[in-house]
């Protein structure tokens, strides 16, 4: 009877492992992210219209498919949008479970109008890119690293880069700060998250989890299924040690990555070069719709001190 027991109790811990593995880091081979799917909250619901017009800004220019290998073998595709020989390079990462279409648009348009080369990567485990498995800027910060020197490779020593992100795709550039090669001048982070952990326990709490014992889960099932750990890296670690001058956007009220966490990032980042902006009453991922003056200011600002303006 005891061994039955502790069998039964086995096999469920064993199912709760490959559900909570399935439910935070799985992407099924037949994902079909749309860039068009707004959700139903409130604080979308206000900026639809302008978050499509983004989508179709972005879907009406013309861009090569490119791609690149990453360090474990996975084929990551990218979008590359080439302007003008000789410009900057931005490459823009989108969030979880989302597409470089949506996340990525305000950033895009601002960079176009510049006259800037963009890159639109597929994080791993999204879009056409290859993979199974979403790390949450893990194993994305080597793929970071990847497309840079892929942009170096094929645009030349001398380029000049910016790395940008949203929300998963903010966090995965600053986990890749200390990394950067020179040709990066400046990374700018849109509502990106301190850690795996601290966004998952957070979401967990929000869930009404008991945020510990859900993170046990959520990380022996990372490292037993997924095979990374969670706890590897941290933005705050990355940031601390690098160099490179960063801007960081928040809207203030995100619900899904507190607005807390961009004030940690912030006092964190050990460059000389560094701004802020938290912009009031936006949503996550909506600082640039909500206020885009401000944002339009701060962004020049900062690509000014980096010599990306004159």
């Amino acid at each position: 009877m005891i061994l039955i027991l502790a069998l039964a109790l086995f096999l469920v811990f064993c199912l709760l492992l490959v559900l909570t593995f399935r439910t935070a880091y799985y992407s099924p081979a037949n994902r079909k992210e749309d860039p068009r799917h707004i959700p139903s909250s409130e604080q979308y619901q206000q900026v639809a219209e302008g978050i499509l017009a983004l989508v179709d800004n972005i879907a009406s220019y013309p861009f090569e498919p490119v791609s690149i290998l990453s360090d474990d073998g996975l084929t990551l595709a990218g979008r590359y949008y080439h302007v003008q020989d000789g410009a900057p390079v931005v490459i823009v990462f989108h969030g979880y479970r989302s597409t470089a279409y949506r996340d990525c648009a305000g950033m895009f348009k601002m960079c176009m109008e510049l006259g800037y080369n963009v890159l639109l990567p597929d994080m791993r485990a999204h879009g056409k890119s290859q993979g199974r498995v979403i790390t949450l800027g893990i194993r994305e910060r080597f793929d970071c690293l990847r497309w840079v020197e892929y942009i170096v490779r094929r645009c030349g020593e001398d380029t000049r880069i910016l790395i940008s992100g949203c929300s998963m795709g903010a966090a995965t550039v600053m986990m890749s700060a200390e990394l950067l090669p020179e040709q990066v001048k400046g990374i700018a982070c849109d509502c990106g998250y301190t850690s795996p952990r601290a966004i998952m326990t957070d979401v967990c709490g929000k869930m009404h989890l008991q945020p510990n014992l859900a993170y046990f889960f959520l990380r022996l099932s990372a490292r037993l299924l997924g095979g990374f750990d969670p706890d590897e890296r941290s933005s705050l670690q990355s940031l601390e040690n690098s160099r490179t001058p960063a801007l960081f956007v928040h809207g203030e009220e995100d619900m899904y990555v507190p607005c807390s966490m961009v004030y940690e990032n912030y006092d964190a980042c050990a460059a000389e070069i560094k701004q802020l902006l938290t912009v009031p009453g936006a949503g996550h991922g909506l600082s640039f719709l909500v206020d885009e003056t401000s944002y339009r200011q701060t962004f020049h600002s900062f690509l000014q001190k980096i010599g990306f303006l004159p």
